[in-house]
C-alpha cells in the first residue's frame, strides 16, 4: 500500500519556490556568463551584469525565506543561520576597526579585545557552516 502524497505547507511552499528562482537565477548567470566568454559583447556584459545583480537579490530573498518560515530541522536551515550570524559578525567588527583609532585608548583597547572576540565567533561559525554542509552532502 503507499502512503498519500503530504500537501506542503504554505511556508515550505515559499521558500521552495524562493529556492527554485534562485536555482533558475543561476542558471541563467552560467549560462550568459558562458556566451560572454566566448562572445565577449558589451550587451552581453550589461546582461551578465544585471542577472548577476538579481542571482544576488534571489540568494537574500530565499535565504530571508527560509529564516523566517523554515525550521531548525531542515538541513538548508543551519548554513544559512550561520552564514547570517558571519555576515553580521563581519560588518560590526569592520565597524569597530574603523572607529577604533578615534577612540580614547581604554575604549579602544576594549574595541580591540571585541573586534578579536567577534573574529573568533565568526570563525567557529564559518566551521559549523562547513560541518552542517558536510553533513547534509
Amino acid at each position: 500500500m503507499t502512503e498519500p502524497l503530504r500537501t506542503p505547507t504554505i511556508p515550505e511552499s515559499l521558500i521552495s519556490s524562493r529556492l527554485l528562482m534562485l536555482q533558475s537565477k543561476r542558471l541563467i548567470l552560467a549560462s550568459l556568463e558562458r556566451r560572454f566568454r566566448k562572445q565577449p559583447l558589451e550587451s552581453l556584459r550589461t546582461r551578465v551584469d544585471l542577472t548577476r545583480q538579481e542571482t544576488v537579490h534571489a540568494h537574500e530573498r530565499y535565504c530571508l525565506s527560509l529564516l523566517t518560515w523554515g525550521t531548525a530541522d531542515t538541513p538548508h536551515y543551519w548554513p544559512v543561520a550561520y552564514g547570517r550570524l558571519v555576515d553580521t559578525a563581519d560588518r560590526l567588527s569592520s565597524k569597530l576597526r574603523g572607529v577604533a583609532g578615534d577612540l580614547p585608548y581604554p575604549d579602544r583597547y576594549q574595541a580591540a579585545t571585541e573586534v578579536e572576540m567577534l573574529e573568533a565567533l565568526a570563525e567557529r561559525w564559518r566551521q559549523s557552516i562547513r560541518s552542517s554542509i558536510t553533513a547534509f552532502a
